[in-house]
């Protein structure tokens, strides 16, 4: 008995020390603003003493842990936090969580860029949208222009952003630059994005304010986005009434390869279809593509090669002469890009890559030959780390080579004038994303570059603000600084200049919910240090960097999609201000590419019955400036307004055979860009003219497009 007594005494004593020896641990867990944050994890590290909050936010347990340890709270769509300190101080802890910035309704910091991919927050056009667009005939830069920031050309076909000449928008692929994006083709003829859509997952198209990544750009930036991985292996066949187009994508477990080729000959369509060009030889081209995929651990490894050779003959009229001229143009040209992306650990990613282009342009009039050559070798690595779910940096270093070779000579005295020209191009970039909370984001960048041929260095900050205004909208503004060098023409006249600046103000809106996305942006571009010169005969003299402008204006963009059931539509609307003294203008005037007013409504419409979409686009801009050269004023005439409606149909067949049908401009309306004037006067000092028109008033397009793949389901136009 006595032994019992004492084993039930010793135990006794036993669980009193045990439980005099553990310590608790409490306190309350709430949001910066107070309110408690309810079944959030609180435990000691390395243990497994810990609790959940309870309704009122507040924890308690108890730990046989002495000393310092590190207390860890974690909540979803919250910041964690560690707190370390001795266990004996962790009570009535008074923790409050940050909402985190990597929640899905965070705020972007993103300022005038509008992206296509089903990823992306802001997205304002899909992938396909790019094919379906009714007018765009296919082409990413044509569906691209009924954004608003860009300038109605269609006798030219290259972007024109918020004042800018084409020039001041560059483009790249995966990251990386493209040297020579468009077609080559006669005067009114627009041309073309050498790249096929269909190879592409998404693009970012920013009409100002972009990120230190991007520089050698006064106005915009599109990135276009090739696939990463495809979800099986297909074949395509297109037969159209301008060429034909096959292409084939095979994928395996760790590696994809995806080809396409099209030969494209005009000859058949102009037997059937006017058009007011005197052609001898109609537009031909074969051009091909690869996209080569493969799988390492924690990365990607892409390659894209493209490459085309076409060219057109035809005669026209001189207006310095007067008499009808053979014109031959040749075109040929080469791209290469390759890129690695990889996890180098948890916090930070490489993307590292290079590409190469190649473009020989071959320009002969009568017996006058123009012969020019651009080679382009562009180097980047851009580095990511992610610092915590608030603090955000990016960084990195490029490399840009540019040759250029130009030759001009007559058949009968041969070469006239003949020079090269090569220089680098080195750059540091480098920005900062931090989150004060998911609703209030800013970034700060600088890019600094150097130029070996006009031993020059340039510094651009940027910054961008956004504050998330409710559930679904966003306000943001930029500042930055952006430069770039003067064209090749000018110096193989002189390397005494530097590069051409401008700085970007901007303040937008943006609104986004599943079913409607709304878009209004203001800004104000300030131009200084544009090229002036002056031009005689073939030459530039007097080059220099004296020139000036503004650029002001709204963009409005709004799309729905089945707000009105089986309907998808956009609005964009751009009114712009614009003014420039450079080049020889004598004067700051309207550039003859700058339209006023710009707009564009386009529909897509779904017929479950008929398995048929019809879409719809009309596109409307103000006049075009010009200068009457008869007059003693300078660029104050104005052409007339620019109307075209353009309509698609789109017909499943069955699920994987398409019937394409396409006009551009069906109404044909008689639509003008002004006139065109001799470069000297006559026997009288009246300057020659003639009336700018489209090369064809409207343009139709047929397409069979046929898909064979793994599942049987998969087509060309595969949102149908």
């Amino acid at each position: 008995m006595k032994n019992q007594s004492f084993f039930i005494v010793s135990l006794f004593i036993l669980c009193t020390q045990l439980l005099i020896a553990q310590t608790t641990i409490s306190g309350i867990v709430t949001e910066k603003s107070g309110e408690p944050i309810i079944g959030a994890n609180i435990f000691i590290e390395d243990s497994y003493d810990g609790s959940i909050t309870e309704v009122d936010g507040t924890f308690s347990f108890q730990t046989d842990l002495k000393g310092e340890q590190t207390l860890l709270v974690s909540y979803l769509g919250y910041e964690s936090k560690s707190l370390t300190q001795d266990v004996a101080t962790m009570t009535s802890l008074k923790i409050k969580l940050r909402a985190s910035a990597a929640t899905l309704d965070a705020v972007e910091i993103s300022a005038s860029t509008f992206k296509a991919g089903d990823n992306s927050k802001l997205a304002v056009l899909k992938p396909l949208d790019m094919v379906t667009t009714a007018g765009s005939m296919g082409d990413v830069i044509a569906a691209i222009q009924t954004l608003p920031g860009t300038q109605a050309n269609s006798d030219d076909g290259r972007l024109f952003v918020r004042g800018g000449d084409a020039n001041e928008t560059k483009i790249y692929i995966d990251g990386m630059r493209v040297f020579s994006p468009y077609t080559r083709t006669v005067q009114g003829t627009p041309r073309r994005g050498r790249y096929s859509p269909f190879l592409f997952k998404g693009t970012s198209f920013s009409t100002g304010g972009y990120d230190t990544e991007f520089g050698q750009a006064l106005s915009g930036v599109l990135d276009m986005n090739t696939i990463d991985n495809p979800n099986q292996t297909e074949s395509n066949i297109g037969l159209m009434t301008v060429g034909l187009a096959l292409g084939h994508t095979q994928k395996g477990e760790k590696q994809s390869i995806s080809l396409s080729t099209s030969y494209i000959d005009l000859t058949p369509y102009y037997l059937i279809a006017p058009t007011r060009l005197n052609f001898e030889r109609p537009f031909r081209a074969f051009s091909g593509e690869m996209v080569h995929r493969y799988n390492i651990k924690d990365g990607l490894i892409k390659t894209y090669i493209a490459g085309d050779a076409g060219g057109v003959k035809l005669k026209q009229q001189n207006l310095n002469s007067g008499n009808e001229e053979e014109v031959d143009i040749l075109n040929k040209n080469v791209y290469i890009n390759s890129s690695l992306t990889k996890l180098l650990d948890d916090k930070t990613s490489i993307r590292v890559g290079g590409s190469y282009g190649y473009n020989d342009d071959n320009l002969e009039v009568d017996s006058f030959q123009l012969d020019e050559q651009l080679s382009g070798l562009h180097l980047k690595a851009a580095f990511k780390t992610v610092l915590s779910d608030f603090h955000i940096l990016n960084y990195g270093a490029e490399f840009i080579n540019e040759s250029n070779g130009t030759s001009r000579s007559l058949t009968a005295l041969g070469s006239l004038f003949s020079d090269t020209l090569s220089r680098n191009q080195y750059a540091l970039f480098g920005s900062t994303d931090y989150f004060i909370s998911k609703d209030l984001a800013f970034k700060v960048g600088l890019r600094a570059e150097y130029n070996g041929l006009l031993k020059t260095t340039e510094l651009d900050p940027r910054i961008t603000l956004a504050y998330k205004v409710g559930k679904s909208g966003q306000l943001s503004a930029a500042y930055g600084h952006y430069n770039q060098e003067v064209g090749a023409p000018f110096l193989f006249s002189s390397t005494a200049v530097s590069n051409e600046k401008s700085r970007h103000y901007l303040l937008n809106y943006n609104f986004k919910n599943e079913k409607n996305i709304f878009r209004l942006e203001t800004y104000y571009k300030q131009y200084t240090d544009l090229i002036t010169y002056d031009f005689n005969s073939f030459e530039y003299t007097a080059v220099a960097n004296k020139g000036t402008g503004t650029a002001y204006g709204i963009d409005l963009f709004y799309r729905a999609n089945n707000v009105i059931k089986y309907v998808d539509f956009w609005v964009s609307y751009s009114w712009l201000q614009n003014e420039r003294q450079y080049k020889d203008y004598p004067s700051l005037a309207t550039p003859a590419y700058s339209t006023d007013h710009n707009f564009s409504l386009v529909t897509k419409t779904w017929f479950s019955k008929l398995n048929s979409q019809l879409g719809v686009t009309y596109s409307l801009s103000s006049g075009r400036p010009y200068d009457d050269r008869n007059t003693a004023d300078f660029m104050t005439e104005r052409s007339k307004m620019f109307n075209s409606i353009s309509l698609s149909w789109s017909y499943l067949i069955t699920q994987q055979k398409i019937l394409f049908v396409s006009i551009a401009n069906a109404p044909g309306f008689k639509n003008e860009f002004g006139y065109r004037y001799a470069d000297q006067p006559d026997m009288s000092g009246f300057y020659n003219s003639e009336l700018i028109r489209p090369n064809d008033d409207r343009f139709f397009f047929v397409g069979f497009f046929m898909t064979l793949s793994e599942d049987g389901t998969k087509n060309q136009l595969d949102t149908l």
